[in-house]
């Protein structure tokens, strides 16, 4: 007799017992709320009680935690797109860079409460072209993000005929160094692993993090014809099954396309880091230059405060005086020397173009990502650049 396995059926029936009762007493809560809830018009109801039913819920925006109508499209396609548009790739983004056009994309960041699903659900038609996750500072819960990514499978598909948006989850694996990226790349895989299209690593500083970090958005082969890396790929057995399903690929398929783009031309996965300290700033050649690397930003509000401290933030300094700090100067030219790494290294860029730069002037030298802004922002730019895809 195995006593070993009798103890572990034992502790599994009793672990089943405790959540049968944790199941109920979440019943019997759902049934004391009052008639209809009393969500705001709209709003997905809670299996159980959360902070949706709070009368002091936070914010009506997806960034501001809460709910936003879904960035849904309200002006015209422009012109030039091309209404038999077919897409040619799972990532959508990829695709665009490799027609030269810009990425918009939205943002959301999870409050916590149960209202994921119907948020991807809501966003799988916006007219943006991708979605950041935003998990760095906002909830961090993959099965939120699992909810998500199966909410934008189920609204979908995009009108550009993408399966949905890109998805790239921000994360807090900061890239200070080796051993604490190596300690978190955990949540690479995690995030991968739910469907997302890549992650944005934050704090990127070190180009020791930086090849970790690209290692876990890849698998322990390397491709033929592709050329192969220092460190050996992280992600392991099972981790296309869920991934796949939100690709619409079977897992061979997807394990023969979750590579990282462009260093491998044929790869969908999409890396990018935050350069956001005086540090990075420094080390801005080494980090653009990590094969694996897709697209990267600088930052600007954590690099204000890193580099001007206490400064970035008094109430007793006009705007004028903290621009005329030596600080200021000093980020201002940090900012484009990460701009111009980027750019040597044919990285896609997501931030501004060089001071005072027209927001066409900021295409022209290299701008290919960013936060949507406003719709009529976004109509601009792909007028700008003639786009063919719809969206």
């Amino acid at each position: 007799m195995d006593i070993k396995n009798i103890k572990k059926r034992d502790f599994l029936r009793g672990f089943g017992m405790v959540s049968a009762g944790a199941v109920a007493a979440g019943g019997a809560l759902a049934q004391t709320r009052p008639p209809g809830g009393g969500y705001p018009p709209g709003v997905p109801h809670a299996t159980g009680r959360s902070m949706l039913d709070s009368p002091h819920y936070i914010g009506t925006a997806s960034k501001g935690y809460g709910f936003k109508a879904n960035w849904a499209r309200t002006l015209p396609m422009v012109p030039s797109v091309d209404p038999n548009y077919k897409p040619r790739r799972i990532n959508k983004a990829i695709e665009l860079w490799e027609d030269n056009q810009v990425v918009a994309y939205a943002e959301f960041g999870a409050s916590g409460a149960p209202d994921t699903y119907e948020e991807g659900k809501r966003m799988a038609k916006t007219y943006c072209d991708a979605i950041n996750y935003e998990m760095e500072n906002d909830s961090f819960n993959f099965d939120g993000l699992r909810n998500f990514m199966q909410g934008l499978v189920d609204g979908g598909p995009t009108p550009s005929g993408h399966r949905t948006p890109m998805v790239f989850v921000t994360l807090p694996a900061w890239g200070f160094d080796g051993p604490s990226m190596r300690a978190n790349i955990w949540q690479i895989a995690q995030a991968l692993a739910a469907g997302a299209h890549g992650a944005l690593i934050c704090e990127m500083e070190s180009p020791e993090a930086a090849e970790i970090a690209i290692a876990g958005g890849r698998y322990k082969w390397t491709w033929p014809g592709v050329e192969e890396l220092p460190l050996e790929g992280v992600r392991g057995a099972g981790s296309q099954t869920f991934a796949a399903h939100i690709w619409g690929l079977s897992s061979a398929e997807y394990l023969r396309v979750a590579d990282t783009w462009p260093h491998n031309p044929k790869g969908e996965i999409s890396m990018g880091f935050k350069l956001e300290n005086r540090r990075s700033a420094m080390a801005a050649e080494q980090l653009m230059a990590v094969k694996g690397l897709a697209f990267a930003e600088p930052g600007p509000s954590d690099n204000g405060w890193s580099h001007l401290g206490w400064d970035a933030i008094r109430g007793d300094i006009t705007p004028a005086q903290r621009a005329a700090l030596p600080a200021s100067r000093r980020l201002e030219e940090n900012l484009e020397l990460i701009r111009l790494a980027a750019k040597k290294n044919k990285v896609q860029w997501l931030g501004n173009g060089p001071p005072g730069a027209t927001p066409q002037q900021e295409i022209d030298q290299g701008r290919r990502m960013g936060p949507a802004g406003t719709e009529e922002r976004v109509q601009a730019d792909r007028l700008y650049t003639k786009r063919k895809m719809p969206y």
